[in-house]
């Protein structure tokens, strides 16, 4: 991908929070980790516990020989064949009028489902989260189910260890964190994501997605914020993933593990994990820290090359009232938008269902039909808070350069 198609980028980067500072050094840690989020809602972890470049360079490794494999093994782990959205997603179609090709495998811990997934007596989300991973055949990828696995303990640690340092960030006991959030018995969701550059695209078809992308609010090219989770971790193995910055241009996010030959167009950080505030933080901060929209950019994955990611997201428990820390009751609608008595099982439920509507054609149209206008509706109440905080950072940092 040649420069001169890399338009609308800012000059500023993603702030760094040195973990090895949480001992060493706490007032700094504190400092730094505060302002990332207030300021950027995104950072980049360096030297994140559990997340060497060794370990990184074995994990994408096993992820990529499992992708490049052929399409009748990777569905041997099909996610539509439980109801529970685990397994693997075939790649959309690469037409003209949507910005990016992706293939993935959606995992999290092994766990009994607590009824039958039809059992309407439940809450849906009791239904949906809770079930077992469904996983390729062992005899073809024997080191990917031990890899996932760990991967998987690896970022529950670290969420949770993040997630009491963010809370005391804001000046809280790190009781507040586990409210919410329940190590030993956690809402998660995580995915292994394959994205394909512009060749995977008509040659017909490649300026109309790179004009996509020049659209700052476009629809098509995948820009959003991560609403459910309170915080949501990355590692990734190509450059491609952009975050909205105070300038109102966007921030190219760096690289944590280089897995090919030659220079990318951006920092490489081995042993980092980019990080980035999820709507429930935004909200139990009251807007202090705010969640930014980011997108993934075709267009910077380099031609003819695939870029693997592995996001996790952390979820709240998803019964009762979210109240911003500090409170003793939900606001009537608080800076994330957030309405009181909102069912966030059912919002954080019909974002599963959008997302994989293979799995939702088959096993949850009738709950999808009844619920996905209250979740856009909800959607767009977070995206707009969202916004409006950007819009006050953008006008800080003007404020600082006058």
């Amino acid at each position: 991908m040649s420069e001169s198609k890399i338009k609308n980028t800012s000059s500023l980067e993603l702030p760094e929070v040195n973990w090895l500072d949480r001992d060493s050094n706490p007032k700094r840690f504190f400092k730094d980790l505060s302002y990332a989020l207030s300021e950027f809602g995104f950072m980049v972890l360096t030297n994140a516990p559990g997340f060497s470049d060794d370990f990184q360079q074995n994990a994408f490794h096993e992820v990529r020989g499992f992708f490049e494999s052929s399409r009748e093994l990777k569905k041997t782990a099909y996610i539509a064949k439980t109801p529970y959205f685990r397994g693997y997603s075939l790649p959309n179609p690469a037409v003209g009028n949507f910005g990016q090709v992706i293939e993935a495998f959606q995992y999290g811990f092994e766990q009994e489902p607590i009824c039958d997934y039809d059992d309407k007596t439940q809450p849906i989300h009791r239904r949906l989260f809770r079930g077992p991973n469904t996983w390729p055949d062992a005899k073809a990828f024997p080191g990917f189910k031990p890899l996932i696995d760990d991967l998987n303990g690896r970022y529950h640690r670290l969420t949770h260890l993040l997630g009491e340092a963010i809370v005391e960030s804001l000046g809280q006991d790190v009781s507040a964190f586990h409210e919410y959030f329940d190590f030993d018995d956690p809402d998660l969701a995580a995915s292994l994501n394959h994205n394909y550059s512009l060749s995977a695209y008509a040659e017909e078809d490649k300026d109309k997605i790179i004009n996509e992308y020049q659209k700052f609010k476009s629809n098509k090219v995948g820009a959003h914020i991560d609403g459910p989770p309170f915080i949501a971790l990355l590692i990734n193995d190509r450059p491609g993933l952009q975050v909205v910055a105070a300038d109102g241009q966007w921030i190219d996010a760096p690289v944590t593990c280089r897995t090919m030959p030659g220079e990318y167009h951006v920092p490489v950080i081995p042993g980092s994990v980019i990080v980035n505030t999820g709507g429930t933080l935004m909200h139990l901060s009251e807007g202090k820290y705010s969640a930014t929209l980011h997108r993934v950019n075709t267009t910077l994955i380099p031609e003819g090359e695939t870029r693997i990611s592995m996001p996790y997201f952390l979820i709240p428990k998803m019964e009762g009232d979210l109240i911003p820390f500090g409170k003793f009751k939900a606001d009537n609608l608080g800076a994330a938008g957030y309405e009181q008595g909102r069912d966030r099982g059912a919002n954080a439920s019909v974002n599963r269902m959008g997302t994989f509507p293979q799995v939702t054609k088959r096993w949850w149209a009738e709950e999808y039909a009844e619920l996905k206008q209250k979740h856009r509706d909800e959607v767009e109440a977070e995206t707009n808070a969202a916004f409006k905080l950007a819009k006050e950072r953008g006008e800080r940092f003007k404020n600082e350069l006058n």
